[in-house]
Parts: structure tokens; C-alpha cells; sequence
């Protein structure tokens, strides 16, 4: 049984103009969105746009984003060996906040669940980030993932996922903090939860012998959203795009492949989030649900989360994806977060898959469990060691060993 090699999505960063040159040596040694995982909202209490200039989560990170993993470490920065490092680094921020400059690295350590199948290091993201705002009421950013460029051995063929784009670039417009900000541009249409890990099972279908991403890293679609979020408990957003990305995804109903979408069908999505809070601000919670929609396939999800401060949080997600006349599935996932002390976080994650396909008869399902930890050895550095476990129909399980660097600002 042959079961894709997993890859992450994560979040780097330049420290200060002077140390550009080291950030890029990095990229080339190492070489997908920088994301503060909802889990982490449900350990604070912040919303997504508290800490992201993206209001829906993911990408670069604006001056709170920033300050609040600034100092995160088991070794801090303030250490004897570090100081040459961190000594001019006191904002992400340059030109009175005007310009905001982030970059992403990630690489990963695995081998697929083959039986023989060989440890290999995967470089999956080096995106650099900026964004700029002129004026009070308008901000523009973009970003561009180094990564994409890669080719395969011996071809000249990129390795990426289908619908997985090199950059996004978007405009945001908010005229008053009483009303809703449009934003149009390219960029991902606010789905879901931004999970830092796009093989969850959210966004993923299983059958006999793969596992299969609905919506690849960096996935994105030209478009225009709105978003309301003048009630600080409250988000709501709603959005109009094309499907060039969606169209490049091939779902199988068993016998053949197609596109997930054909033709230009606009595609269609809305999000709504409530953000409460409890207990003098010691309960975090937040509950919602998505759904897009496009020419026949269609997702539907319902999320929820609840986290004690600075210490557990477990999040929840029914996500339903159908294609007409092709596939549709059934996932849930499940998973608890403990928060040991601020740099070392660990965490236990359950997933289930329901995956019909209508030229296959019954219906395929499979479990997965996970185990991790992400320990934050030095600011702006993370190490992710993780242990998946898969239990299909077939007899016996899978499972697999992996470790990923993440080093983001």
C-alpha cells in the first residue's frame, strides 16, 4: 500500500536588513505558510486577525503576531551565545510600521509507510512575506514560496501539488473599524480552520491505497472577500473567486480521474466564527463553520475548540467534501494540545475517514492517530518530532517516525 509522503506548511522570518544574507544561506541549505495554529488561539484567546494582517489566519504576522513569539524559547534570546544574533531585532516592523517583512522555512525528516521505504529530508517551504500599508485604511501583501521552484530529479518538471500556487498577492480595504474590510487579490478563500498541517484530515480523503489533500499548501484562486469583525467576538466572511486551483485537483470515483472543477464556475464561500470567551478570560472557546461551493463539488465544515489559558486546549472538525457523480467523504478529527510550559507544547490528535467513490461499492474508512510535540528550542526556532500511526481495512497498521524544522518569524 503506498501512502503519500506528508508535508507541512510552515513560517520563517528575516531578524534584520543586516541579516538577510544569512536567512538566504538558510533557504538554499534547507529549502510551505506561516500559520499560528489554531490551537494556539484556543490557548490565548486571540481570533486569527489578532496576530495575522491575513484576517482569516496564515501568512506573515503583524506587530502583536510578532511580539508574541518573539522570546519564546527554551534557550532565550537573551542568552550569552545568542545575543550577536537577536541584538537588532526588536520588530518585524520598518519605516514607523509602513512595512512589515516575514519569511517561512520548514523541512521535514520521514519515510513513506511502505515497508523498506527509505528516510529522506523533505525542503517544503521558504516563502518571503511582506506587507505594506501607505495608509491607515488599506494594506497590501504578498508573498512568494522559494520552494515551488523546485524540480524533480533528472526533469525539469516542479515538484508541487495540483492547485498549489508560488505566491499570493492580495489588497485589503477597511474605510472604518465599524465596517467590513474587502480584500481582493490572489490569496486562499477562507475555508475552515487554517491548520499548519494540510494532510489533516480535514482537507484530505482516504481510499485503497492513498491519501489524497482536497486543498494543496499555498492553494489559492483570484478573487474579492469580505470580512466583518467590528463585534471582537464575531467574524463573518463571505467571498466570490475563480477555480483555476480547484480545477487542477483530480478526484477519483475508483476508475478514472477527473477535475474537481470543470469550466470557469465561479467558486463560492462563506465562513462565520464566534469567539467567546469565559470565566474572566481563563476559557477561550471559538465554534463555526464553512462552506464552499463550485460546479458540483462542494465542502462543508463545522469546527469547534475549547482551551484553558496557557495550559490545554482541544480543537474539533466534521468536514464534508462531494463531488457529484464522482467521490464524497466524511472526515473528523479530534485533538487535545497541553501546554507544558511556553516554549514545549505536546499534543495527541485522532482522525476518522468515510470515503465513497460511486464506481467502487461500499464505503472505505480508515483511522489515523497521531502524537507530537513542538518544542521551541531557540526563538524563531521549532522542532516537531511526530509519530502517525494508520489502521486501514487491511490487515495490520502502518505507521512512521518523523521530525520537522520549522523556523519562522
Amino acid at each position: 500500500m503506498y501512502w503519500n509522503n506528508e508535508v507541512e506548511v510552515g513560517s520563517l522570518l528575516l531578524p534584520r536588513i543586516n541579516r538577510i544574507a544569512i536567512l538566504c544561506l538558510l533557504v538554499a541549505l534547507i529549502g510551505n505558510d506561516a500559520l499560528a495554529i489554531p490551537q494556539f488561539s484556543a490557548l490565548t484567546g486571540n481570533r486569527c486577525s489578532n496576530c495575522h494582517v491575513n484576517t482569516s489566519g496564515g501568512g506573515i504576522r503583524n506587530d502583536l503576531g510578532w511580539y508574541s513569539w518573539y522570546d519564546v524559547g527554551i534557550i532565550p534570546r537573551d542568552a550569552a551565545a545568542l545575543k550577536w544574533a537577536y541584538d537588532a531585532d526588536s520588530s518585524n516592523q520598518f519605516f514607523d510600521g509602513t512595512l512589515t517583512l516575514g519569511m517561512d522555512l520548514r523541512a521535514q525528516s520521514a519515510r513513506g509507510f511502505t515497508e523498506g521505504s527509505e528516510r529522506k529530508l523533505f525542503p517544503m517551504q521558504a516563502s518571503l512575506y511582506a506587507a505594506f500599508t501607505p495608509v491607515k485604511a488599506v494594506a497590501l501583501e504578498a508573498s512568494f514560496n522559494l520552494a515551488a521552484l523546485r524540480k524533480g530529479p533528472n526533469t525539469d518538471v516542479r515538484v508541487v501539488y495540483p492547485g498549489q500556487r508560488m505566491g499570493s498577492f492580495s489588497a485589503y480595504y477597511m474605510p472604518d473599524q465599524t465596517l467590513p474590510s474587502i480584500r481582493v487579490g490572489l490569496f486562499r478563500p477562507s475555508v475552515g480552520m487554517r491548520y499548519d498541517d494540510h494532510t489533516m484530515a480535514p482537507y484530505s480523503y482516504t481510499n485503497a491505497n492513498t491519501r489524497q489533500t482536497y486543498l494543496a499548501p499555498d492553494w489559492s484562486e483570484f478573487g474579492a472577500e469580505l470580512t466583518y469583525e467590528s463585534i471582537q467576538w464575531l467574524t463573518l466572511q463571505a467571498g466570490v473567486f475563480g477555480s483555476e486551483g480547484l480545477s487542477q485537483i483530480l478526484l477519483s470515483d475508483g476508475v478514472r480521474s477527473s477535475s474537481a472543477i470543470t469550466g470557469n464556475a465561479p467558486t463560492i464561500t462563506s465562513r462565520a466564527v464566534f469567539w467567546p470567551r469565559f470565566a474572566n478570560d481563563i476559557i477561550n472557546t471559538w465554534i463555526g463553520g464553512s462552506y464552499l461551493l463550485s460546479n458540483g463539488y462542494s465542502m462543508a465544515s463545522v469546527f469547534a475548540s475549547v482551551g484553558w489559558s496557557d495550559h490545554v486546549a482541544l480543537m474539533l472538525d466534521y468536514t464534508m467534501t462531494n463531488k457529484t457523480g464522482v467521490i464524497s467523504s466524511r472526515n473528523f478529527m479530534a485533538e487535545i494540545s497541553f501546554q507544558i510550559f511556553s516554549p514545549v507544547l505536546v499534543y495527541a490528535r485522532y482522525e476518522r475517514y468515510f470515503t465513497v467513490q460511486v464506481n467502487v461499492p461500499g464505503t472505505f474508512s480508515a483511522n489515523a492517530g497521531v502524537l507530537g510535540a513542538q518544542v521551541f528550542v531557540l526563538p524563531y526556532v521549532e522542532l516537531r518530532p511526530e509519530f502517525r500511526l494508520w489502521d486501514t481495512w487491511r490487515e495490520g497498521t502502518s505507521n512512521r517516525w518523523a521530525v520537522q524544522l520549522h523556523i519562522f518569524y
